[in-house]
């Protein structure tokens, strides 16, 4: 199921692909046919479109009619994907089934394709505008036999995965890589903090060795799946 909205939505030509660009994307979770956290996904394309200096006065009127259109697409379950054209002054929409996530889900530790050159990038943390990287990383890890890439900094110290944020529980402590040169996370920052207190967890952002995963509890985290536990292969 896939819609437009915007400016641009009406004049672009019906059947005509959008133009094949880097740019600011986002997905979350719809729960009984309600998108959820939908306004702090607009803002985070909109962040994304500030960082690359377009601006989507626009957007502001986008929640309502995004919120309608699923609704009517469905009354239950599944992911909403959507991607800013700036340019184009278009928001493109994708309604999907919500997609399955393997138990045990295994985890092949990679160096980050990026290194750490991410780090000191302003754009890092706006998902969709580092560079088209995660389908290759995530192609390689499922050729490996895993279900995703655990990646690490040159350091040997976690960062992501292909598709989430990570936390390592420890003791009554949940340890946290730290954001720079990461996506940042909208379950980590919106979800997490709720999922942890009924646990008694701590949260705690530090640079945390790959060495310490095989004998403590790792966490997979994002908007669409949840929160959910992975090993590392």
């Amino acid at each position: 199921m896939h819609a437009r909205f915007g400016p641009g939505a009406t004049a672009w030509p019906a059947g005509h692909p959008l133009p094949d660009r880097e740019g600011p994307r986002t997905a979350l979770r719809v729960t009984e046919g309600n998108p959820r956290h939908l306004s702090a996904h607009l803002e985070r394309l909109r962040a994304g479109a500030e960082a690359l200096s377009e601006s989507t006065p626009w957007m502001s009127g986008l929640e309502e009619a995004l919120g309608d259109w699923v609704a009517a697409g469905t009354s239950g379950d599944g992911a909403l994907r959507l991607t800013l054209h700036g340019p184009e002054g278009l928001v493109s929409a994708r309604l999907e089934p919500l997609p399955q996530t393997p138990q045990p889900y295994r985890l092949a530790a990679m160096l980050h394709p990026r290194g750490g050159d991410l780090r000191s990038s302003p754009l890092a943390r706006h998902k969709g505008l580092s560079g088209p990287w995660r389908q290759p990383v995530l192609a390689e890890a499922r050729a490996r036999g895993a279900d995703d890439a655990l990646l690490l900094w040159p350091e040997g110290t976690l960062a992501e995965t292909a598709i989430a944020a990570l936390a390592l529980e420890v003791g009554g402590v949940l340890l946290l890589p730290p954001p720079e040169g990461r996506v940042a996370s909208l379950a980590e920052a919106l979800d997490l903090p709720a999922w942890a207190a009924a646990r008694g967890l701590e949260l705690r952002w530090e640079g945390i060795p790959l060495g310490r995963v095989a004998e403590n509890r790792l966490w997979c985290l994002n908007a669409v799946r949840g929160i959910w536990a992975a090993n590392l292969l």
